[in-house]
């Protein structure tokens, strides 16, 4: 729970997304998304308003919606607004699909009641799948830039809080909580094409590579800065995607521009390994050489740790565990897993516990030493040169 608040309060404040003071509209469909955006805004200390949308397009599931809203809100001494829409109408008039006439009616009713209230801004709870999917779809469908650019973190008064994190990361929060929610039975189908892209797509891309859901954001934030760059604006994206303009021929992948930036930003000394002597004089406990890239022929023990050496764009530090530290180990797709999680698995002594060490690249856990590598670092077939870390 603690790193679930974590990842959202930093994001509301790298994105400058809230103000401690500003009263919120919290837009609450029952479903796990805008649950989890409520509890965690709420538990950051912000004053919080509900608003439910009852559209009345799926019988007496639209209802049971609007009773849990409706008990949560109790539970949680929130105060709740509920507003009816007759949709399937509205699209007849409108010549609209129900999806996009639901939209526009939600929106409209959502500022509408954001003024009426005096509240400073519309919090829903859009995550990073949700962005990646819909950048899939304008692909799709044909686009330009910014069409490529993602769910922006603000638009107007319309915040996003959730957009640093994913589904899992939602429904581990909840569940931690004890907090039920309930499903949309619409989304469990494939009549969508935004849930073809849901169930079908993502899935096969992610069976490609893991990263894949965070490589398609990544992406989006460049083409940001470009659109940015074309409108003349000067912003972090920007500045971003100038830098790994010039730097990407000499090796810089997108996570060392970015610490780049970011050590730039706050004035400090940047550590870029020149040589491995260096590095064996800063962490002595540890072999560390150069090898020519071979993927298939990789030793997969936990004694080895495999970096690209375009991985090494940022401070390279080793460092006992501490609580509360996270990673994704290497084959669990991605998720994120509790390095105490990983040690009480692995039927440590307690000795070995309180001595276990993690080599970090950045602020990021690499390697959980002689256990378990982290997905982020694995080792990709276009890599040239290894550098290779072992256990002494």
């Amino acid at each position: 729970m603690k790193d679930f608040k974590h990842t959202v309060r930093s994001f509301i404040l790298q994105n400058a997304l809230l103000r401690a003071e500003d009263r919120l509209l919290v837009c609450v469909s029952g479903g796990a998304d805008s649950v989890a955006l409520l509890r965690v805004l709420i538990s950051l200390g912000y004053a919080c308003r509900a608003v439910h949308c009852n559209f009345h397009l799926r019988g007496e599931e639209s209802e049971r919606d609007e009773a849990f809203v409706h008990n949560l809100c109790q539970q949680l001494k929130v105060e709740l607004d509920v507003v009816d829409f007759d949709t399937a109408a509205y699209a007849s008039e409108h010549k609209l699909s129900i999806e996009m006439a639901a939209r526009e009616q939600r929106y409209e009713a959502f500022e509408q009641l954001r003024i009426r209230h005096g509240l400073d801004a519309i919090c829903v709870g859009h995550h990073a799948e949700d962005s990646a999917e819909t950048i899939l779809m304008n692909l799709i469908r044909g686009t330009g830039i910014d069409g490529l650019t993602g769910i922006r973190p603000r638009n107007s008064h319309i915040v996003r809080p959730l957009l640093g994190v994913n589904r899992h990361d939602i429904t581990t929060y909840l569940n931690a909580l004890g907090q039920t929610w309930v499903d949309d039975s619409t989304n469990a189908t494939d009549d969508y094409a935004r849930n073809r892209v849901r169930h079908r797509l993502l899935p096969l891309m992610e069976e490609m590579n893991p990263a894949a859901v965070q490589n398609i954001l990544t992406t989006a934030r460049n083409l940001r800065g470009t659109a940015d760059i074309c409108d003349s604006k000067v912003t972090d994206e920007a500045a971003t995607t100038l830098l790994h303009r010039y730097l990407a021929p000499s090796g810089y992948n997108s996570t060392q521009v970015q610490n780049l930036l970011e050590a730039l930003r706050n004035h400090r000394s940047t550590l870029i390994p020149r040589s491995v002597a260096s590095l064996q004089a800063a962490i002595p406990s540890l072999r560390f050489s150069i090898e020519k890239a071979g993927v298939d022929g990789l030793c997969r023990s936990g004694d080895i740790l495999y970096l690209d050496i375009r991985q090494l764009g940022a401070p390279i530090t080793l460092r006992r565990w501490q609580e509360g530290d996270r990673f994704c180990p290497f084959g669990m797709g991605g998720r994120t897993k509790l390095v105490s999680d990983l040690l009480t698995d692995a039927h440590l002594s307690r000795a070995e516990r309180d001595n276990q060490m993690v080599l970090c690249i950045g602020d990021d856990i690499a390697w959980v030493v002689g256990l378990r590598s982290d997905e982020r670092f694995r080792v990709h077939a276009d890599a040239n040169e290894l550098l290779v870390v072992k256990k002494i």
